[in-house]
């Protein structure tokens, strides 16, 4: 184990005899960090905070601190953080709030310099969060989401899979899956193909995408009445389409639907 003399680590953390821990940082008694995971001078890591393998935290990090939130008033909380995982310069995750609950990351996420991911969060795996994307409280986002610099997700939103949200965009809905979206107000701009193509999606999984996405975000149908043509074009059950109307049914803060007037984005 390599621990700069200057860090204090308490004597009950946990940490792996792999792990690198860099000067002046701080690790608290609560604390468990997996093997070969390596922590960046000035960390600060507390609560009772899980980190896996191989992460890699970077200068000034903070961790597991208690939440921005005037009801929390010291329950026991958590987070959980899987592997692979890149916290760059300034980046913070905050414990939960509420008796019992966790923030969680699972693995290889990229979060850029001043990312914040806030209370009760949930982020899945593969996603890039570039720098000062903010996280509001009890945020989900699923896998291979790319979330541009300076965004703000309002407390409670969730965004889909391989959805792009462009730079200092303000969502305050449900995201779909799939989609570029971007602005303040946020809008709609088109499929993001080029996600789908770099995550393994074929030729013919996004052609059908594109028809969905003509049904869904082009057309006059309502949400009701796209996912109901969905069903009747024989679309429904398509790969990536379930996944679709799966989170439009289970959206609770309503969703972006309608692309951006006078769009030119190509579908």
């Amino acid at each position: 184990m390599a621990i700069h003399q200057t860090a204090i680590v308490s004597q009950k953390a946990e940490i792996h005899p792999s792990v690198e821990i860099g000067p002046y940082c701080v690790i608290g008694p609560d604390v468990t960090i997996g093997e070969n995971t390596v922590v960046g001078s000035n960390c600060f890591i507390d609560g009772i905070t899980t980190i896996g393998k191989s992460n890699k935290l970077f200068p000034f990090v903070s961790i597991g601190c208690p939440p921005q939130d005037l009801k929390y008033s010291g329950q026991k909380t958590f987070v959980k953080i899987g592997d692979n995982n890149s916290f760059r310069e300034y980046v913070t995750v905050h414990r939960a709030e509420g008796e019992g609950n966790s923030t969680t990351i699972a693995n290889d996420n990229l979060f850029m310099a001043y990312g914040h991911v806030a209370h009760n969060c949930h982020v899945g795996s593969f996603n890039v969060l570039a720098n000062s994307a903010t996280l509001a409280g009890h945020v989900h986002v699923a896998d291979r989401a790319t979330i541009g610099g300076f965004v703000g997700i309002h407390q409670f939103c969730h965004v889909g899979s391989m959805v792009m949200i462009g730079g200092m965009s303000k969502i305050v809905k449900d995201v779909p899956p799939f989609i570029k979206i971007d602005g303040n107000p946020a809008r709609v701009i088109g499929l993001n193909s080029v996600g789908l193509r770099r995550n393994g999606v074929t030729k013919e999984g996004i052609e059908i995408l594109r028809q969905v996405f003509r049904i869904f975000f082009r057309s006059e149908y309502n949400v009701s009445q796209a996912v109901e043509k969905l069903k009747n074009d024989g679309l429904a059950e398509k790969p990536y389409v379930r996944d679709l109307i799966d989170f439009i049914k289970d959206s609770h803060r309503g969703i972006y639907k309608r692309v951006r007037q006078g769009s030119n984005e190509a579908v």
